[in-house]
């Protein structure tokens, strides 16, 4: 598991500049389920992002912990894929670094709320820690597609 690999990096690279992704989880019945979040790079294949505990998204996390996390800039016409296992993390620096991350994220524009006032005032927001098992890097060229990178964290240092 090399996270100074070149893929590992670039996908890295492309979460931080996209943070804006659409988790997907699986309700109780099969059918799937998708929210927008805000995700954010950690460390040791781990992404994160805050939501609150009263969600289907969190439920279906809690149940069912295999998620798919989707990122797309549409200038470049590129998307992520991540998929992985979720869970409720209860690190303090984790929650400090994503708290400054989405701190950091929304003072950049003067008219947004920051959903750290909100957690602070609410108090039933979590942390979702999610560990990759695989990322796959798409750009895409017309009618052609190129994966640009592959990540897949089972076979790294195999």
């Amino acid at each position: 598991m090399d996270e100074s690999s070149e893929d590992y990096l670039k996908i890295i690279s492309y979460i931080n500049r996209h943070p804006a992704a659409v988790i997907s989880t699986t309700n109780d019945d099969g059918t799937p389920q998708s929210s927008v979040v805000y995700v954010f790079s950690v460390s040791h294949h781990t992404v994160s992002f805050v939501t609150r505990n009263l969600t289907h998204k969190y439920q279906n996390i809690f149940d069912r912990p295999k998620v798919s996390i989707t990122f797309f800039d549409e200038r470049d016409i590129t998307t992520l894929q991540i998929t992985g296992t979720a869970f409720i993390a209860n690190d303090e620096h984790m929650l400090t670094y994503t708290i400054q991350k989405i701190e950091k994220l929304f003072n950049v524009r003067a008219d947004a709320v920051s959903p750290v006032a909100k957690m602070q005032q609410s108090g039933d927001y979590v942390l979702i820690g999610v560990e990759m098992k695989k990322a796959v890097l798409t750009e895409f060229q017309g009618i052609d597609v190129n994966i640009s990178s592959s990540y897949d964290v089972t076979t790294i240092g195999s």
